[in-house]
This record gives C-alpha cells, sequence and structure tokens, in this order.
C-alpha cells in the first residue's frame, strides 16, 4: 500500500521533508498487523510563509515557563494547574513547548495514563531517548488527552517554513513518532 510515498495531493511538498516513513519504524511500535496508516508519508504538512518572522509568528501562544511546581524526572520541570475538569501541564525542552490538557475525571481520559502528570513523565521519558526535530525558534506540541476528542497537534519552525503533524490519536506517544521519525530522515 506504500507504493507512492508522496502523492501528487501533496502539491508544494515535492522535497525530502514529505518522505518521512518508509524505513522500518513499525518494529518499536506497532505490532505486526497492526493498522499502519498513521506511518503514511502525507503526514508531516509543510507550510511556507514569506520570512522567517511570519513562521515563527504561526506558532502561536508560544511562551517559555517561567515558574514551575512539578518534577517530570530526568532534570525537566513542569507547571500544573486545575480549571473545572481539566488538568493542564506545560513545560519547556530546549525551544520546544509541551501542553498537555488531560481530564481530570479518568472516565473522560484516554486509556494508559491514569492522570496528566503520568502522561507528561511518559511523554519526557520517552523524550530522553528519541529526538524531535531542533526548530529553529519555536516548536509547540498540544496534547488533548480527553477521550471523545484526542489529538496531538506538534509544530516546528525552520527558516520560513512551519512542520505540522495533527493527530487524532489516543496515544500521543504515536504522533511524537512521526516527528522523531521526520528528524531522522532530515
Amino acid at each position: 500500500s506504500n507504493t507512492g510515498v508522496i502523492n501528487s495531493t501533496d502539491q508544494k511538498n515535492g522535497d525530502k521533508n514529505l518522505i518521512s516513513t518508509e524505513q522500518d519504524v513499525n518494529d518499536k511500535s506497532n505490532a505486526p498487523g497492526s493498522n499502519n496508516s498513521n506511518q503514511e508519508a502525507g503526514l508531516v504538512e509543510e507550510n511556507r510563509y514569506s520570512s522567517e518572522e511570519e513562521a515563527v509568528n504561526a506558532i502561536e501562544d508560544y511562551y517559555q515557563i517561567e515558574q514551575t511546581n512539578l518534577d517530570l524526572g530526568h532534570g525537566i520541570k513542569g507547571f500544573i494547574e486545575g480549571a473545572a475538569g481539566h488538568h493542564y501541564i506545560s513545560w519547556n525542552e530546549g525551544k520546544w513547548l509541551i501542553e498537555i490538557n488531560f481530564p481530570t475525571d479518568p472516565v473522560y481520559a484516554i486509556n494508559n495514563y491514569e492522570n496528566a502528570e503520568s502522561l507528561a513523565k511518559a511523554i519526557v521519558t520517552y523524550l530522553e531517548d528519541h529526538f524531535l526535530p531542533p526548530p529553529d525558534q519555536r516548536g509547540k506540541i498540544q496534547i488533548n488527552g480527553f477521550r471523545e476528542h484526542p489529538e496531538t497537534i506538534i509544530q516546528w519552525q525552520k527558516g520560513n517554513k512551519v512542520y505540522v503533524i495533527n493527530q487524532k490519536t489516543a496515544n500521543p506517544l504515536e504522533a511524537l513518532q512521526i516527528a522523531v521519525e521526520q528528524f531522522l530522515n532530515e
């Protein structure tokens, strides 16, 4: 099924940035016969802007965490706060900002994580051994851990381009893996 890695619908993306997945990405996360459609090449969208400044500003609501109140392990500290029915955790790793929105009630949460903190720690641990593409100035990951509408959005800026991965997945590490694979193949 993976014949044309770059298909004609990927206009403006004729370069190597889209070829992100043919190499054996399956051995670590996908059992044989599982659904590999998330490994298809069209997953990384490339947006070009007229200037680097415009590309940087396209990644909105980016900030450095000033105060922290949560130890996520591996020397990473984050900030956790609650609002009706939600826990929000945010932290920085290098030029990346990572934000999690997770239900306080596990009934509404994606599987495998008992709370926002356990998901945050799983991500920090994963990123110890798997490297995201280094943004020039800004990278941002937003994770929604609500079972009804799970989503992971990953954006990073390089020059006048912003790369975007948007996965409606209940497993955020799957979306992170796409970014990691992208970096390996750069």
